[in-house]
C-alpha cells in the first residue's frame, strides 16, 4: 500500500522534512534534479537525524559530522576519512517513494505498481488529534483511491483527494489535493472545520 507522507508543494529542491508514519521516523528530501527520496531518519553512523542534514546537489549531507548519502542511499564521502573508498555496506535505509497528484508517498512493504491519482491543486496538509475513522464519520461519502491510503470526497461543496498517515495512535495527517482550480481558499476553510468536529468528538 502507498501511503501520503507530505505534499509535494512542501518538499522542494534543496530541502529535507521530518515525518512520523506510525511512530516510524522519516526523512523526506528532495536533490537538485528534483527526485524525492524517503529514507528512515537516522544516520548509520551515529543515529543523528537525517532531516537535520543539508542537501547539495543529489546528495544528503548528515548534520554531525557530514557523512554523504547519494540518491541510492549509500555513502559517498566521509569528511574525516577524504580518501577512503567508502564500503558499500554503509547506507541509509531506503523506502520505495514517489510522487502523484501532487502527494509524496512511501512504501513500506513490497512495492506494488505505481499508483495514479488524477492532479489537482495541493491545499493543505493538516495534523488532527483523532483517528482516520472519526474523521470518515464526518464525510457524507468516501472513495477509496485504489493501492494508495487515500480517498476522493466532497466536503462543504468542494471536491477534494484526502491522502492521511497515522503519526501515533489518535493522530492523523491529511493531506489535501483539490480537484477543481479556484477551489483552494474554500477548502482549507472547510478542512479547518472538518478537523474542529473531529477532535470535539475525540474528545466526548
Amino acid at each position: 500500500m502507498w501511503v501520503p507522507v507530505a505534499l509535494s508543494r512542501d518538499v522542494p529542491r534543496g530541502n529535507t522534512r521530518a515525518v512520523t508514519l506510525e511512530g516510524l521516523e522519516l526523512a523526506v528530501w528532495r536533490g537538485d534534479t528534483g527526485g524525492v527520496q524517503v529514507w528512515e531518519d537516522r544516520c548509520p553512523h551515529r543515529g543523528m537525524r537525517l532531516s537535520f542534514g543539508f542537501v547539495r546537489g543529489d546528495t544528503l549531507n548528515c548534520l554531525y559530522h557530514g557523512w554523504q548519502y547519494g540518491p541510492n542511499a549509500s555513502c559517498t564521502r566521509i569528511p574525516a576519512h577524504p580518501d577512503l573508498a567508502v564500503p558499500a555496506t554503509i547506507r541509509a535505509k531506503a523506502f520505495a517513494a514517489t510522487e502523484t497528484g501532487g502527494m509524496i508517498m512511501v512504501n513500506l512493504g513490497e512495492s506494488n505498481p505505481q499508483p495514479l491519482i488524477l492532479a489537482g491543486l495541493p491545499v493543505a496538509s493538516m495534523a488532527i488529534g483523532s483517528d482516520i475513522e472519526t474523521v470518515r464519520q464526518l464525510l457524507e461519502t468516501t472513495t477509496p483511491v485504489e493501492d494508495v491510503q487515500a480517498f476522493e470526497t466532497e466536503l462543504e461543496g468542494v471536491a477534494l483527494t484526502i491522502g492521511w498517515h497515522s503519526s501515533r495512535p489518535g493522530h492523523v495527517m491529511l493531506h489535501a489535493v483539490a480537484r477543481d482550480p479556484g477551489t483552494e481558499s474554500k477548502a482549507i476553510v472547510a478542512l479547518h472545520h472538518l478537523r474542529a468536529a473531529a477532535e470535539r468528538r475525540s474528545a466526548a
